[in-house]
């Protein structure tokens, strides 16, 4: 299932990504993919408020992930800096996608590397705050966050 979604501010970004993080569930794997200051970030930003987590959500850009611990955590990696597949085995990647939500930028650089469930979600800039949100739902385990995202899309 693929669904397009147009945000138009930043705001609307964070409330797409409010309304998903509010669903989502243990194991489930967002695959972001989006040019610089395309959202992404904003967008995981909507994701943890709709988690309950009231931290401060940064790009991982640097530190290549942050954890943000809650009654479902947070994974959130950023694999722009990355080069190689042996820097993932050594942040421990495959034993985090397992549980919690974990959500990946720049995830078109390691495909292999995402299980064949993973959402993938690329975001265009298409103005200077507009974006389409483009949604490629690979499996039965989406179908409530396909639900939400086409109620987002009716209401707005």
């Amino acid at each position: 299932m693929e669904i397009d979604v147009y945000t138009h501010s930043e705001k609307n970004t964070i409330q797409l990504g409010t309304i998903l993080g509010a669903i989502l569930k243990s194991g489930d794997v967002l695959a972001l993919q989006g040019d610089l200051g395309a959202g992404k970030t904003h967008f995981v930003q909507g994701i943890a408020k709709g988690m309950g987590i009231t931290d401060i959500v940064v790009s991982p850009t640097f530190t290549i992930f942050n954890y943000y611990e809650n009654e479902l955590p947070l994974q959130h990696f950023d694999f722009y800096r990355l080069e190689e597949d042996y820097e993932l085995d050594d942040l421990g990647f495959d034993d985090y996608i397992s549980n919690g939500v974990t959500v990946i930028e720049w995830s078109e650089k390691f495909p292999d590397r995402l299980p064949v469930d993973a959402a993938t979600i690329s975001i265009e800039k298409k103005g200077p705050t507009d974006r389409l949100f483009h949604f490629i739902f690979s499996s039965e385990r989406w179908i409530q966050v396909e639900k939400e995202v086409q109620n987002y899309v009716a209401s707005h």
